[in-house]
């Protein structure tokens, strides 16, 4: 005997169990209020504290590092089939929040040049990222899976890449760091900061979840071949880091240099063939709406590392603006509001038909949304490489370029945080439903 509509609408608006990725809750929300902070720096420029660098360092600590520490431990517990390493929601709860004061407490100390809530909150900061190493190495060993252990050890590499990368910058922004080695410093600590921290834990984790991404199917042999590749692209970096800080020596250029460009060609290497299946899969699946966004931060990335090879190679220091924003903007801070709305569904949604509804908002507009993002991005990129001044109606490039990212990153909080209840559980998409139980 068939079923009702009415028993079908019901059916439907049954409570949902806990979502897979319910643990991660708290650190979206935290990160969501400072994606929130980040925008309002943003468009605020020089008329709050801190300037560019705490616009930089509210995102890659405040909405990156948050997020990454917590999906660190989601997604380490999946792929080895094993129970995440901190013991109980509530304790991950209490951790993230100490991980947002501590953050907070950095931030503010570097924006007031106050010293003792900066180094507090960097020591802060990274005993609590060394506390997720020590879990996420002991819960490999315990792994019931082999086939993605590989990636938890990725994990780890990135937390010690953090680690570093957090020491030098606690000790340039004490002023600790004499001036002969500041440069150097600086250049260690952002790309093993945003290669390492981010990048690694970034190309681990697509190995095995992109698919998931895109609603396609894993191809044989991608994973054994990411790999190798991730592991690479560590020794890569570790090359390149070696390469940026011999440069203090002397005037910088000759072999250091060469030493840090070829570790980046190296990091750049496995950067293609870990995207190259996930862009062949966007291009050729129309399953997904986000893959127009995972296609085109993948492509932001490959176009940065062959920026950042030229840039290093060359001692074109001019450069370093746009690579900032390639990496920033257009990989990681796209990347991460795919991965959000990817989660919305199973965070937000109570009910089949709650998630449906979340399901249809996440699709409406998504290519709008992704073009006005990376026009936004090339724009801004465009102004900052070639100084091209103004277009026609005398608005500088950037200027235009930057109203387009904020306004695409608007619209995708709003689509994150709006609610999700209310109407009958009807889609208005004509896909939706295909999407209704979006694999983990």
């Amino acid at each position: 005997m068939s079923s009702t509509p009415r028993e079908l609408a019901g059916h439907r608006d049954i409570p949902l169990g806990p979502s897979p990725f319910a643990a991660t809750g708290p650190s979206v929300v935290v990160a969501v209020g400072y994606a929130v902070a980040c925008l309002v720096w943003l468009v605020a420029g020089d008329r709050l504290p801190g300037g560019r660098w705490i616009v930089v360092h509210i995102f890659t600590l405040g909405v990156l590092t948050v997020l990454i520490w917590s999906f660190s431990q989601h997604f380490a517990a999946r792929f080895t089939s094993t129970a995440p390493p901190t013991h109980g929601r509530r304790t991950q709860a209490l951790l993230t929040v100490a991980l947002a004061i501590a953050i907070a407490s950095m931030l503010t100390g570097r924006a007031i040049e106050a010293h003792l809530p900066l180094v507090l909150g960097s020591a802060a900061i990274m005993a609590i990222v060394g506390v997720n190493l020590v879990g996420l190495r002991r819960l490999r060993r315990r792994a019931v899976g082999t086939r993605f252990t590989w990636v938890v050890r990725q994990y780890e590499l990135a937390h010690v890449a953090f680690l570093a990368a957090a020491a030098l910058g606690g000790a340039l922004g004490a002023g600790w760091i004499p001036g002969q080695l500041f440069t150097a410093a600086r250049n260690a600590h952002m790309h093993l900061n945003v290669l390492g921290w981010a990048g690694l834990t970034v190309m681990a984790t697509l190995s095995g979840f992109g698919p998931a991404l895109l609603r396609v199917q894993i191809e044989p042999g991608d994973d054994k071949r990411a790999g190798t590749a991730v592991s690479l692209a560590g020794f890569g970096l570790a090359v390149a880091t070696v390469g940026f800080l011999v440069t203090s020596i002397g005037d910088g250029a000759g072999p250091p240099r060469v030493l840090a460009a070829g570790g980046l060609l190296v990091y750049g290497g496995a950067v293609a063939v870990v995207s190259r299946p996930l862009l062949r899969a966007a291009r050729r699946t129309d399953r997904s709406p986000l893959r127009w966004a995972v296609a085109a931060s993948l492509t932001w990335f490959l176009v940065a590392i062959a920026t950042d090879v030229v840039v290093v190679a060359t001692g074109a220091n001019g450069g370093w603006a746009a690579l900032g924003v390639m990496l920033l903007v257009g990989f990681l801070a796209q990347l991460v509001l795919t991965v959000l709305l990817y989660v919305a569904p199973m965070l937000r949604g109570r009910s089949f038909a709650a998630r449906d509804r979340v399901i249809a908002r996440v699709e409406r507009l998504a290519r709008i949304r992704t073009a006005s993002l990376n026009l936004g991005v090339a724009l801004v990129v465009v102004e900052l490489a070639l100084a091209t001044g103004a277009i026609e109606a005398g608005v500088p490039l950037a200027t235009v370029g930057w109203a387009l990212v904020v306004g695409a990153v608007v619209v995708h909080v709003v689509v994150l945080a709006w609610p999700a209840g209310g109407g009958d559980g009807s889609v208005r998409s004509s896909t939706a439903g295909r999407y209704r139980r979006p694999p983990v």
